[in-house]
């Protein structure tokens, strides 16, 4: 009997979170096994490699040559018996709990812990001064994020699944709406794409976040993880930005998270509001 369960991680920094509170939601099902991580280079060098050991205080499953023998073993057998009972690489819900490998990314609130499961690894005194002066504004205001992710969700790769999904709309009707239930709102822009946000939202006493970018972009979720309210993209990036950190008031999301025939995930919290 193989005592093993192994974890393949993918994604950026916002998928790398789901995958470890996969990983906790595993490990208390199955306390006795041993588990071991996969951590695929091509994959994750998508985007800045694997980043969550960086950020949080977090304790991943160890890297072993036979998880690694195993994986691409049971990826060949895959090819002849997709539906084997040895894999589960659905990512939205696990399917066999029993499996051997399994799709660390798993894009359900189901499997997210309800303990102190995770928390910053951040150095606030090593910020750069533009960081805490944010930082300062943003814990002693009404402050509200509103992350707009524009970016690769443009590319030929990945306009059929985004396109159309987080209007200007939507933005328009969540700002109109925060602003009547806060007074004296103070809004912080983060965004791949800070020229269209100026020149298509309106930023009425506005901070544009705009540079923590490549393997430092992760301040930006920690910036927006202390904000007092939120709206977010249809991006993992922003919904833990959202979740994380200082407990939000109120959060607004696109009505629409991705063009998909699953429709959209089921990760909201019940009094999170949508438009």
């Amino acid at each position: 009997m193989i005592d093993m369960k192994i974890l393949v991680f993918t994604g950026g920094l916002g998928n790398q979170i789901f995958g470890y509170a996969f990983y906790c939601w595993i490990k208390d099902k199955f306390p006795q096994q041993n588990f071991y991580g996969i951590y695929n280079h091509k994959k994750l060098s998508e985007h800045y490699g694997l980043e969550i050991n960086k950020w949080f205080n977090v304790i991943l499953p160890q890297s072993h040559w036979k998880a690694t023998f195993l994986t691409g073993i049971m990826y060949i057998v895959k090819h002849l018996c997709p539906k084997n009972r040895f894999l589960d690489l659905n990512q939205r819900s696990c399917i066999n709990e029993n499996a051997l490998i399994y799709f660390a990314f798993k894009l359900s609130n189901k499997y997210i812990p309800q303990y102190n499961w995770i928390t910053w690894k951040i150095d606030e005194e090593s910020l750069s001064f533009q960081n805490k002066q944010a930082l300062e504004i943003i814990r002693k205001s009404e402050s509200i994020f509103i992350h707009v992710r524009r970016g690769d969700y443009l590319s030929p790769k990945y306009i059929a699944r985004f396109e159309g999904t987080c209007p200007v709309e939507y933005y328009n009707k969540s700002i109109e709406d925060i602003k009547k239930c806060v007074d004296h709102p103070k809004f912080f822009y983060f965004s791949d794409d800070i020229e269209w946000v100026k020149k298509n939202l309106p930023f009425n006493d506005a901070y544009f976040i705009d540079w923590n970018t490549g393997e430092n972009s992760p301040l930006d979720m920690f910036l927006m993880s202390q904000c007092k309210y939120a709206i977010i993209a249809n991006s993992t990036f922003s919904y833990w930005g959202a979740m994380l950190g200082r407990k939000k008031e109120l959060v607004y999301y696109p009505t629409k998270w991705i063009n998909s025939e699953f429709g959209n995930p089921h990760i909201f919290p019940e009094d999170w509001k949508t438009y």
